[in-house]
């Protein structure tokens, strides 16, 4: 109608044109009044050609990751690098967060000290060994016990010096730089402020689904009364009254004396139409509030959680605000560190004291070769020992650097970080979201009724809107659940070859790549006309002349329809000019198959 419209504005402008050069004319003394003719309507004209059939069943989805993993620190502590960003590449075994190495000091300290515990097995068993061989002198073991009582007493030394330096870190560390009252009295009214919005939102969210369990029970009865009503039944009370209601009216305008005969049925039938319309209203209208309820219990419950996001923030601010509490992971990192130097002091006693009574034993020794080989024994036992604690000391430590260390086990690429450095994080911690590029798949939703169609190995021609361009694939699997509220099938899609453009959450368009090949006839879209009878008409043009030409559409998209009758190969539809044409115009064609013409 739109299109008839312009046509008689071009015509009534062209007629008054004409009108008033006529009377302008007859102003003009011996003047013969004369029509200027209308110059020839530019057009541009495509040549009907048979395409594949590029118009068929199409299924929506979106680009999904193949494979979408979160990672997390095996261990807990400070995060104190992170490598990558959202939306970069990254490889398999590429490390993208570490911790602070801080929390590794203790399975240190712990490794050193069984390495030194080693060597100084490994030396006393050399002693004993060599006294054993040789047969030593008691003066000269004398000599030997001295050197090693020297050698602990200056290692009893050095631990007391790493006692006193670690208590002293520990008294700094816990007497930290407190902020003023001020400070921490603006931080305080952050977390009021905080928990205040918490529970204005907890009071929205239970109100919110009290009004959801009222709509639940409305949507209840409503389906128990009216949930039988089809949309079948409606359409055959419709026709069935639209019937007898056209009886009724007949009967009624053929002049007949008497009752209508129709008119009980025609009342009956109205009543029929009539309650099962208002029953299927009412039930349909009771889906849309429960619908709309649903919405507002998420919206709520996202408010709270919001709330409750910012509330924890405050609280953390105020806490980072003061001196760190003695049962806080930094205070326990300093009593750690403070209870390593103690063990440390405590061993180097220990040998210290060894030492000394290995010196009065020595003095002690004779030439007694079964003494010499208890002696030897008993340092081989405790070599053994000490490496065996030296060996599970290392695994500790390196299985405490591994713990502190995020490795990607794919490929792909980051969608989102879950923490910054300097918070603290751990196990529980969502700190990276990967999803693989390769291969790539999408996600389409298949009706039902088409799911026949599809199966695993299927080739698809996959669209994607926003980048104009279209790509195949075929068919991985078809999810097994239908969905209830759809009515559709999840289907995934791998799309061949590598597209670093298609990122996931992007919207695509899948066909079976089989529907296009059938020839017919394409057409764009914009060259087909709505007759105010409801046909179609296209203008087909025969040297410089149009002519109206009513077709019959087939299948349609947006950009094309599929013409089944009305045209032939050959024929040449106007695509541009067409709104202004009429049946039998001259036109003058500027532009044919989008090369201009001569």
């Amino acid at each position: 109608m739109g299109n008839l419209a312009q046509k008689q504005a071009s015509l009534l402008i062209s007629v008054g044109l004409i009108a008033v050069g006529g009377v302008a004319g007859c102003g003009l003394k011996g003047a013969t009044a004369k029509s200027t003719p209308v110059p020839p309507e530019a057009v541009s004209v495509q040549t009907v050609q048979l395409s594949n059939q590029s118009i068929g069943d199409t299924y929506l989805g979106t680009v999904t990751p193949y494979i979408q993993t979160t990672l997390a620190p095996a261990g807990s502590g400070q995060l104190s690098q992170l490598n990558v960003r959202v939306g970069q590449t990254i490889q398999a075994g590429e490390t993208l967060a570490s911790l602070d190495p801080s929390t590794v000091v203790p399975q240190e300290n712990a490794a050193d000290q069984a390495n030194a515990a080693v060597v100084s097995a490994q030396q006393q068993y050399a002693d004993a060994q060599a006294l054993y061989n040789d047969n030593v002198n008691a003066e000269q073991q004398v000599s030997s016990a001295q050197s090693a009582v020297s050698e602990q007493a200056a290692a009893l030394q050095t631990a007391q010096v790493n006692l006193q330096k670690a208590q002293l870190q520990e008294q700094q560390t816990l007497s930290g730089t407190a902020t003023t009252p001020e400070d921490q009295s603006a931080l305080q009214a952050v977390v009021d402020a905080d928990e205040q919005a918490v529970t204005s939102a907890q009071q929205g969210l239970d109100i919110a689904q009290s009004n959801l369990t009222i709509l639940k029970q409305a949507l209840d009865t409503a389906q128990a009364q009216y949930g039988s009503i089809t949309e079948d039944q409606i359409q055959q009370a419709s026709e069935a009254y639209q019937e007898a209601l056209s009886h009724y009216q007949s009967w009624q305008q053929g002049g007949y004396v008497g009752t209508n005969p129709y008119a009980a049925t025609m009342t009956a039938d109205q009543t029929v139409y009539q309650s099962l319309s208002s029953g299927y209203n009412t039930l349909q209208q009771a889906q849309q509030q429960y619908n709309s309820g649903n919405q507002s219990v998420a919206s709520a419950q996202s408010t709270l959680s919001q709330a409750q996001a910012n509330l924890a923030n405050a609280k953390k601010g105020v806490a980072d605000a003061a001196p760190p509490a003695s049962d806080s992971n930094t205070a326990q990192q300093a009593k750690v560190a403070v209870t390593a130097a103690q063990a440390s002091l405590k061993q180097a006693q220990a040998q210290y004291d060894a030492a000394v009574t290995s010196l009065g034993l020595a003095k002690k020794i004779s030439a007694d070769k079964t003494q010499q080989k208890e002696t030897l024994d008993n340092a081989a036992n405790a070599l053994r020992q000490d490496q065996v604690q030296a060996d599970t000391a290392q695994k500790s430590l390196q299985v405490q650097i591994q713990d502190g260390r995020v490795v990607s086990p794919i490929s792909g690429v980051v969608q989102s970080v879950g923490a910054q450095v300097g918070q603290q994080v751990g196990p529980q911690t969502t700190l990276i979201t990967i999803a693989s590029t390769s291969p790539i798949m999408t996600t389409v939703n298949v009706p039902e009724s088409d799911i026949g169609k599809v199966h695993a190995g299927a080739a698809m021609n996959i669209q994607v809107p926003s980048l104009n361009q279209t790509f195949s694939g075929k068919v991985l699997d078809v999810h097994p659940e239908l969905n209830q509220t759809t009515n559709q099938y999840p289907v995934d899609i791998t799309i061949d070859g590598s597209h670093s453009q298609l990122l996931p959450g992007l919207q695509v368009e899948a066909q079976l790549a089989n529907s296009a090949t059938k020839k017919v006839i394409l057409v764009p879209a914009d060259a087909v006309l709505s007759m105010q009878s409801g046909a179609e008409e296209v203008f087909v043009e025969q040297k410089g002349v149009v002519h109206s030409r009513i077709v019959q559409v087939g299948a349609m998209s947006s950009t094309q329809y599929q013409i089944t009758s009305g045209l032939e190969v050959g024929d040449k539809i106007v695509v541009q000019g067409q709104n202004l044409l009429s049946d039998g115009d001259k036109v003058k064609v500027v532009s044919e198959d989008g090369s201009k013409a001569n």
